[in-house]
């Protein structure tokens, strides 16, 4: 009886452990695929956005000849701002670059109400660009692609506020690259939609101001009387002037500031 016990015990013991083992190793693998299919459903997600985009009639809608025509079609209709921002929602979501749509608001609606529409429509796409990189890649990231990321993510945890405004002022920066990017980082979610909200709000207005200004040119261009055509020509051109000094100084103000603290400008 006494030879048998250790026996017993051994397989016991060896029985539980390869059990426990087995099931760790279920886990892990399991735990393992869960890690690609976010990022699987991302890049599936993006590959359909743009096969969709060059094989089917939503390319051709997109043109912006197209896009100018309809929102000139729809303009006098209460419904017009509605169906403006759902569309910049959408297509900041699926990352189709925004400037031209953002010219068409100053062309369409106006300066100021088309700067307003635009800035809704871009901070509600912002967040659910942000918020989609961030369920369905963060953990990939993190996990898996080290080095630069690594380096942006921590200044964008110590500073992330700051870091994502000074961002937003550059104007040749991708927006819906950024938006991406930001949620792929660790940013928190506040800093980055406070950035953005005042970030974008002084290009947003310049955009909209330069498309409202090219307008007038272009009814200045149309006017019958001379002298009216002459003064609105004037006009527009003063306008087109400071909206694009106005542009270009937005856009250097994060070396000014820097350079204002003493501190030299760092790429990148």
């Amino acid at each position: 009886m006494s030879q048998l016990d250790p026996g017993e015990g051994t397989v016991e013991g060896t029985g539980e452990a390869a059990v426990e083992d087995t099931g760790e190793g279920v886990v892990e693998a399991t735990g393992q695929k869960r890690q690609f299919v976010k990022p699987v459903i991302l890049l599936a997600i993006a590959l359909s956005g743009f096969l969709a985009y060059s094989f089917t009639p939503l390319g051709n809608y997109l043109q912006p000849v197209v896009m100018e025509g309809f929102f000139e079609s729809i303009e006098g209709f209460w419904w017009a701002p509605l169906v403006f921002i759902g569309v910049y929602v959408l297509l900041t979501v699926l990352g189709v670059p925004m400037v031209i749509l953002t010219f068409f608001a100053g062309f369409t609606f106006g300066a100021l109400e088309g700067a307003l529409y635009v800035m809704i429509g871009a901070n509600i796409g912002a967040n659910l660009a942000f918020d989609l990189a961030r369920y369905l890649g963060r953990d990939f990231v993190s996990r898996y692609i080290k080095g630069p990321i690594d380096r942006i993510d921590r200044r964008l945890r110590k500073k992330g506020f700051l870091r994502m405004l000074q961002l937003r002022l550059i104007p040749v920066i991708p927006f819906n690259v950024l938006n991406f990017a930001a949620g792929l980082s660790g940013l928190r979610k506040l800093h980055f939609a406070l950035a953005t909200m005042i970030g974008i709000t002084p290009g947003t207005f310049i955009y909209a101001y330069t498309a409202a200004s090219l307008m007038q040119v272009y009814l200045a261009g149309a006017a019958l009387d001379e002298v009216t055509r002459a003064a609105l020509r004037t006009s527009a051109l003063t306008n087109l002037a400071i909206a694009l000094a106005l542009l270009i100084t937005i856009s250097m103000a994060p070396a000014i500031y820097r350079k204002l603290r003493g501190k030299p400008i760092q790429a990148g």
